[in-house]
């Protein structure tokens, strides 16, 4: 057989199996299918993750990253493959491959089903798919798999990844709030900044009474851990932290990593309710964090956006190029052209109406997207905006823009509805709502003031962290996290949709609203799906 008729062969077998997996599966990466080596693996990047990210995730350094895949430097996107450093360490990780199963994953590396999936503990029959990653640990004493009758065996071992739907019930929901109040460092308690805390406080205690009243029994202890770290270690010894089963609070990341690592040694499930910036999810099963990390969320609003508003005229106001939205504007543009659509630009300094008009497009709904969220720019914009509607109100103007935007409302409200304005969030709570009025006047009620104006308020996202996390555990006891996402509460300014970071890691929430300001004064809230 000559060298050129069995390179075709092989080109003609490599091609069915290719066909053969894609028909299996779902979710797949052609360059999955390539055994990896002992100095590497393959890693399918998903939206949201960045090199940084990635390089937590495995506990390797970004250089490695950049060494193995130049290309990498200069960005990734959803789909494409990486090349991770193995290292030495406590986990060795595997690439699934075609055909592969948890049986054969667990002899290959001669240790029980269990092992591996207690390594893994978001592993399931929906995630042990091709191209994921798995952890295989080599830190711990394993024995391999035993039994006479190999098919027994092997049925045994793959219902594993069939999860059980309950847990242990939880009569009482023991919690720990660690919140930094801020008086252990002598600041003004009137400080707003401070007080954020003590609201956040005081709308999780309005969560306990109506939890109450469905008959839910919670027992609460609240500590003031300021914004240092050495009250925590302290706090956790106590005997009374023994027996909890949520944790919620923390503050900087040095706090967080304390709590964090307290809630893995004891299996407490643990919220992280303030920052988006905390690395703990990427490796720790116990954390949920409700803020979005802001590539998850630039990248989710980013889908979003480009779904609803399909066919539209995107017009970039770049006002600040060196302003951290600015991120989100280059997901955007990027999400645009790999969608088949286009964009224009303006510069601060052409912003006027004669240059704007000379941009629109009569036949499209206009959408202006400024680089920053700042009131300045909006005060710089809305102006020229609101004359071209006047001189040409078959236009279709519209604006889009941050979260931040709702700081503004009492400001621009106006504006906003003229414009049609619209904006991704994470939080939002629509004025015109009942639950909202209902929130405003009891806090009124227990509290005799107003709610500060914050983004997002501080007392309603205490009343919906408590209500969902005590619902949700109340409900499903110690398989809470197998169930996150079959909770049944509506939040009054945020909703919950949380998704593992990766197959041993922690939750993020990414749940996003699409806020629109329609011209007959309504406002909608939609889900991002």
């Amino acid at each position: 057989m000559t060298l050129f008729k069995r390179t075709l062969i092989f080109i003609v077998l490599l091609s069915v199996q290719l066909y053969n997996v894609k028909s299996e599966n779902t979710f797949y990466s052609e360059a999955a299918i390539f055994a990896q080596s002992d100095e590497f693996f393959l890693h399918t990047v998903e939206r949201g993750q960045t090199v940084y990210s990635i390089s937590v995730m495995y506990k390797v350094k970004v250089d490695d990253i950049y060494r193995s895949n130049p290309d990498s430097k200069n960005g990734i996107k959803a789909g494409s493959v990486l090349k991770i450093p193995q290292i030495s360490g406590s986990y060795y990780y595997h690439t699934i491959q075609p055909k592969e199963t948890l049986y054969s994953v667990s002899k290959k590396y001669q240790m029980k089903g269990a092992d591996i999936i207690q390594a893994n503990p978001g592993l399931s029959i929906q995630t042990f798919t091709i191209g994921k990653t798995i952890r295989i640990p080599t830190n711990i004493v394993t024995s391999p798999m035993e039994g006479e009758n190999e098919n027994s065996l092997k049925r045994e071992t793959e219902a594993l990844l069939n999860k059980s739907a309950r847990g242990t019930d939880i009569r009482t929901v023991k919690v720990a709030l660690l919140l930094p109040f801020g008086l252990k460092e002598g600041t003004n308690s009137n400080n707003a900044t401070d007080n954020r805390f003590v609201e956040y406080y005081e709308g999780f205690l309005m969560a306990l009474e109506e939890l109450k009243k469905s008959g839910i029994s919670v027992e609460l202890q609240v500590f003031d851990i300021g914004t240092g770290n050495d009250e925590i270690p302290e706090i956790l010894k106590k005997q009374s932290m023994k027996n909890i089963n949520l944790i919620i609070g923390g503050l900087t990341e040095k706090q967080i990593r304390t709590i964090a690592s307290f809630a893995r040694e004891k299996n407490i499930p643990y919220v992280i309710p303030f920052t988006s910036k905390s690395d703990e999810p990427l490796n720790n099963p116990q954390v949920f964090q409700i803020n979005t990390p802001q590539s998850y969320l630039y990248s989710k609003a980013s889908a979003a956006f480009c779904k609803e508003y399909k066919g539209s005229n995107v017009i970039f106001y770049l006002s600040d190029p060196d302003n951290e939205k600015m991120e989100f504007v280059k997901t955007l543009q990027a999400d645009l052209t790999q969608n088949g659509g286009s964009f224009k630009t303006i510069s601060s300094q052409d912003f006027s109406i004669q240059e704007i008009q000379k941009l629109l497009n009569p036949e499209e709904l206009n959408i202006i997207i400024p680089s920053d969220d700042s009131s300045e720019t909006l005060k710089k914009m809305l102006p020229s905006l609101n004359a071209i509607n006047k001189l040409c109100p078959e236009c279709k103007l519209s604006l889009f823009g941050y979260p931040g935007w709702q700081v503004y409302c009492n400001d621009y409200m106006e504006d906003y509805f003229k414009l049609q304005a619209g904006f991704y969030t994470i939080f939002y709570a629509d004025p015109t709502s009942e639950s909202l009025k209902s929130f405003y006047s009891n806090f009124n009620k227990w509290y005799s003031r107003e709610l500060i104006n914050t983004y997002p308020k501080f007392g309603i996202l205490g009343y919906d962290t408590g209500m969902f996390f005590i619902k949700g555990l109340h409900a499903y006891g110690t398989a809470f996290d197998e169930n996150v996402n079959n909770v049944k509460y509506k939040g009054i300014q945020i909703d919950f949709k949380f998704e593992r970071v990766n197959n041993w890691g922690g939750f993020i929430n990414t749940n996003i609203y699409l806020v629109s300001f329609n011209q007959n004064y309504s406002i909608s809230k939609n889900t991002s799906k």
